[in-house]
């Protein structure tokens, strides 16, 4: 068998694999039944849907007429910068408050894009964070830190 798109193909790869490791996983706890479920159960059933879509992706992409899909390059930069930005958050959090974390997160994570604009990455900050207050300190009630700790009493 021939594999007409190699993207598709390692894609069902990559999900069975993880799907697998699940199922694997998932062993060590007690698996229940439907009715009452265990700790194994929904990692065990999420394991095995994954797989399963893993399969049915990599027989599509051996199918004949499936199209051509190139693998190109990996790109570390955008997820080396993802990445960092939620460390960043997580670092920031306590010391620097929920504003300068969240605004850490959004404009190291933007810089991982092909298309950096200054207004458009603080507007995004200053609307998500209006949004992420509003939301988690104001409706739920959570209890972050919101400014640093240096204004706080």
């Amino acid at each position: 068998m021939q594999i007409r798109n190699a993207q598709d193909f390692w894609s069902g790869i990559l999900f069975a694999v993880f799907g697998a490791l699940f199922i694997i996983f998932a062993r060590a706890y007690d698996m229940g039944s439907a009715a009452r479920m265990g700790p194994a159960y929904f990692p065990t059933m999420l394991g095995g849907l994954l797989f399963l879509i893993g399969i049915l992706i990599c027989l599509r992409a051996l199918a004949a007429g499936a199209g051509e899909g190139h693998i190109t390059r990996f790109h570390f930069k955008p997820l080396l910068l993802v990445l960092g930005a939620v460390v960043a958050f997580g670092l920031l959090l306590r010391p620097g408050g929920l504003f300068v974390a969240l605004a850490a997160l959004v404009i190291i994570s933007s810089l991982g894009g092909d298309r950096f604009r200054l207004r458009d990455v603080l507007l995004l900050t200053l609307v998500l964070a209006l949004l992420v207050y509003g939301v988690f300190i104001f409706g739920l009630g959570l209890t972050v830190p919101v400014l640093p700790a240096f204004m706080s009493d």
